[in-house]
């Protein structure tokens, strides 16, 4: 079965921390995290449903 899953954003450069000095998430990492989590919904949902 093919697979129309989008592609993930790649990783925000290493040397960014997650974290900025001011306590609070890097914007980049937030995106990517968000994205990671709808990307692994998405796989869930199709493995429910009976595969990818």
């Amino acid at each position: 079965m093919a697979t129309t899953l989008q592609p993930l954003s790649p990783l925000p450069p290493p040397p960014q921390p997650a974290v900025n000095p001011d306590g609070r998430m890097n914007r980049d990492w937030y995106l990517y995290l968000t994205r990671l989590d709808q990307h692994i919904r998405e796989i869930e949902k199709r493995l429910d449903a009976g595969g990818l």
